[in-house]
């Protein structure tokens, strides 16, 4: 299966040196961290140099390395001034990547709703936003590439980037040079696909699957209170679909755990575990049924 990792939210109040613990006994060999996150390690200065070389230092002591930084925002604020102060912090993060011993850094794309960034707005869908998004992206792609870095473009089926087609047509528009994505199916899935995991999950994989370093491990839900993306196994996602695609496409691509309390962790895993080896047991079937 992937080598795995976790997001350091997840130990939201922790410690860094906690956190490397608690996640190395559970076997995480990644983490992608949110520079400005507490860890009680000069949180005074959440841009320092100093502080982001501590604070890999103290993963790598662990055997767990610094798989990308999060970098996470709303790229389309509709309030203008608001927009522009969140540029220029995510522009001092991609800065700060080579500290933190990592070429990658990851953004949500966002949205126009006045008050929501993950609901949905009809303004996201029109010509002018994409536009606007592909502008802004590009200007933090320019950024990234001075600094040998890849910005990760994370879709949402609510956002202004809303399915992996729209992915792929980005990177046609503004090539592949410092840019690339996540490969985070639940966040694209409609309430249709659904119905049609295998083909739905296939053609994500067929439209970005090559221009994803990093994976996510979480579940998708549609209720009564709309969508939204629970830890693994809290959803309507098919893991063992995902699983195979992972295993037979992007073999080498580190997981990373997202949206799970420290006390959920191990169950997490034992998921995504279980869903591996049903991944397995199901070629060895395949393999025998064919001798």
């Amino acid at each position: 299966m992937n080598r795995l990792g976790f997001m350091s939210y997840i130990y939201m109040g922790w410690s860094a040196e906690a956190m490397a613990e608690d996640a190395g006994n559970q076997g995480m060999m990644h983490v992608q961290i949110d520079p400005k996150q507490a860890m009680q390690v000069m949180d005074d200065e959440p841009f320092s140099v100093i502080r982001a070389e501590k604070i890999r230092t103290i993963f790598e002591s662990r055997g767990i390395s610094v798989v990308g930084l999060s970098g996470y925002t709303n790229l389309m604020n509709p309030n203008l001034q608001k927009r522009e102060v969140k540029l220029e912090q995510l522009e001092k993060m991609i800065d700060l990547c080579s500290a933190y011993g990592t070429r990658y850094i990851a953004t949500e794309t966002g949205s126009l709703h006045p008050t929501n960034a993950w609901r949905d707005f009809e303004g996201n869908r029109t010509g002018d936003a994409w536009e606007q998004l592909l502008q802004i992206v590009d200007r933090l792609r320019n950024r990234a590439v001075k600094n040998g870095v890849i910005l990760l473009a994370e879709g949402f089926v609510h956002n202004v980037l809303a399915t992996t087609e729209q992915a792929a047509e980005m990177l046609k528009r503004l090539g592949t040079e410092g840019l690339a994505f996540i490969m985070d199916p639940f966040n694209y899935l409609t309430q249709e696909d659904l119905s049609r995991q295998p083909e739905a999950m296939a053609k994500m994989f067929d439209a970005i699957g090559d221009y994803s370093p990093i994976a996510h491990a979480k579940d998708a839900l549609y209720s009564d209170g709309g969508f939204t993306t629970p830890r693994v196994g809290a959803g309507q996602a098919d893991w063992n679909v995902y699983a195979g695609l992972l295993a037979r496409r992007l073999p080498d691509v580190p997981l990373i755990l997202e949206h799970a309390k420290p006390e959920e962790v191990a169950d997490c895993i034992a998921i995504i575990r279980q869903a591996f080896d049903n991944v397995e047991a199901s070629r060895g079937v395949t393999n025998s049924g064919g001798a």
